[in-house]
């Protein structure tokens, strides 16, 4: 699933929640402005005079939008690394993969591990952290550049634990 599609189905507070959290990364205000401004066509003067909730509905606008695909995956992987750092960092440890804290520390393309340790690795994932986030985050991950791995995308498609459900109206 594109981060875009993630995007789409989260809700406005959370989508909301996952760009403050991003923001913490000091580059991603400025990515978020410029595609906001670009893709909205929007000048910067119009924009600033905006109601902030106007604001936030056109960055969630431009997040859901697949022109935005870069960006989508850019802001959904810091958001999450500050919000479940906790969270990947098990991930991470349970298949031994190379990290430091919540970030994979590999270059290059990550080898996917054997499927039962895989599997183990999500179910652990999920027992231990709300549903709907450990769904999401998995999503984002298969969705990395330097991840391809069939096995856990065919979890993502066939186990219905890992769904994404729809809460954008929420």
């Amino acid at each position: 699933m594109k981060p875009y599609e993630i995007f789409r189905r989260l809700s406005s507070s959370e989508v909301d929640a996952m760009v403050l959290s991003s923001c913490e990364d000091e580059e991603i205000p400025d990515k978020i402005a410029g595609a906001v401004l670009s893709l909205q066509r929007l000048s910067l003067k119009r924009f600033e005079r905006l109601h902030e909730d106007v604001r936030k509905g056109y960055v969630r606008k431009t997040l859901r939008d697949k022109r935005a695909e870069d960006l989508a995956l850019f802001v959904l992987s810091a958001g999450l690394v500050r919000s479940k750092g906790e969270m990947i960092e098990s991930f991470l440890s349970a298949l031994d993969l190379p990290h430091e804290g919540p970030s994979l520390t590999a270059d290059g393309p990550v080898a996917e591990p054997p499927e039962a340790p895989l599997k183990k690795a999500v179910a652990g994932l999920v027992a231990a952290s709300r549903a709907p986030w450990a769904a999401t985050f998995l999503h984002a991950f298969a969705d990395q550049p330097d991840v391809s791995w069939p096995s856990l995308q065919a979890l993502l498609d066939s186990d219905p634990a890992l769904a994404l459900e729809d809460r954008s109206a929420s």
